[in-house]
């Protein structure tokens, strides 16, 4: 996993296709149209809004096949990073490239122009409600790196 902000340049140089990831996040804002891009072979980006779910009962996921990139574009949320041992709740879906894990999370928050990415296999617990803060809806841009 890798936790960052817009403005750090470090990553950049990791591969090139979170490069292009990282440039192309870099413009976008909470303006972004919803939908899905396709940016590469293999490479996409789908903008979505939502309201965060609550911690209590929240649950992660894994990829086999695809990398995530999540930068929030706009409001605020907490990302659950496993902590412990993950326990399988919902079988691996090959259709959906996801399977759903319970467990215990560590969480960080993320504000507009912080991006966590997660390698296939790595668990994540995206979208979750920080009742601290007011914010009750987020835009998010979600990259997919496919890697085999």
């Amino acid at each position: 996993m890798i936790y960052s902000k817009l403005a750090d340049g470090f990553y950049n140089g990791l591969d090139e296709k979170v490069a292009l990831c990282i440039r192309k996040a870099k413009t976008m804002g909470a303006d972004t149209p919803l939908g899905r891009t396709d940016l590469a072979d293999g490479v996409f980006v789908n903008v979505q809004t939502y309201e965060p779910r609550p911690k209590e009962g929240a649950t992660a996921e894994t990829h086999r096949l695809y990398a995530d990139i999540q930068l929030i574009l706009d409001g605020e949320e907490l990302m659950g990073v496993p902590v412990g041992e993950l326990k399988e709740e919902t079988e691996y879906s090959a259709e959906k490239d996801i399977a759903i894990w319970s467990g215990p999370f560590a969480y960080l928050t993320m504000k507009p122009g912080d991006w966590c990415m997660f390698m296939p296999g790595e668990g994540h617990a995206p979208s979750i409600r920080d009742d601290s803060t007011s914010c009750r809806k987020v835009r998010k841009a979600v990259f997919k790196i496919r890697y085999e």
